[in-house]
């Protein structure tokens, strides 16, 4: 899959951003999802999943789109909406 950012925005230049999305990524781990390597670049991320089969693919995404922002906006108060 690959998640572009909303209007293509910078938002990866630091590694605690990044590492903040991992981590949202790896809490779907509980339900079932399984990743395989991440690939950041400024204003998208590449990544393999594989997705359990009681979820559609859009349900999955929705899922890892809302997780790691609300992680996002949660652990840095600087990050902000555009």
């Amino acid at each position: 899959m690959i998640f572009v950012i909303k209007n293509r925005y910078k938002c990866f230049e630091k590694q605690a951003l990044i590492d903040t999305c991992i981590s949202a990524f790896e809490e779907l781990e509980a339900l079932g999802f399984e990743f395989g390597d991440f690939g950041f670049a400024w204003d998208h991320i590449h990544f393999q999943v594989n997705i359990p089969k009681k979820y559609s693919i859009q349900d999955a995404e929705i899922m890892l789109k809302s997780r790691s922002s609300r992680r996002m906006f949660e652990r840095h108060l600087g990050f902000r909406k555009r």
